[in-house]
């Protein structure tokens, strides 16, 4: 007897692989660089978007860079030499944000399914993941309800560009282990 949990696993994780595939490793490079050129890093999503982007803001702290999520109480200014990363950058309010950030001069990178939207336009760098957001061309479609493949691989691809990160900058497991929090309290923890 099938147990449709080990369906939809493999359905859930086969539609993760085409999106992944699907995205260009050229933008990848080009992200890796802007990220590595950046004075400051900001990072904006909304909803669900929002939980890659602080993980992916995390894992940029983790390694010694100067990362920040956007409308944190500790974000400073934006400007010239900072790059803004926003992820899917499909909604209005991405749109206000990116224009800031450009009229204050920094460079923006947006990682989204739509790349040909308005937001685009105003983008240095475009990294197409083209997960299912709206069910329409050039989007992979999921069975999973509404944006929750791209949610999904954007977590997996922001974690796929920490790794590639690490390996180019060299960056041991014991130094982002000691820039992690050691307020938390985890049994066992390293500090």
């Amino acid at each position: 007897m099938s147990s449709r949990y080990r369906e939809l696993t493999k359905i859930v994780v086969e539609e993760n692989r085409k999106v992944l595939e699907a995205v260009s490793e050229h933008e990848v490079a080009l992200l890796i660089d802007e990220i590595e050129k950046a004075k400051v890093i900001q990072l904006f999503a909304m909803g669900r978007m929002t939980a890659s982007m602080r993980g992916f803001a995390m894992r940029l702290k983790h390694m010694g860079l100067d990362a920040y999520v956007v409308f944190d109480t500790t974000t400073p200014v934006i400007g010239k030499g900072d790059l803004l990363i926003v992820n899917c950058a499909v909604t209005e309010i991405d749109l206000g944000i990116i224009q800031r950030a450009k009229k204050a001069g920094a460079r923006v990178a947006i990682i989204t399914a739509h790349p040909e939207y308005e937001q685009g336009k105003y983008a240095d760098l475009k990294v197409t993941v083209p997960g299912q957001i709206f069910g329409t061309p050039p989007e992979i479609a999921s069975v999973q309800p509404m944006a929750s493949l791209l949610e999904q691989a954007l977590f997996l691809f922001e974690d796929i560009v920490v790794m590639m990160l690490i390996e180019k900058r060299k960056v041991s497991m014991e130094d982002m282990q000691k820039r992690h929090t050691n307020l938390e309290g985890v049994m066992g923890s390293f500090a």
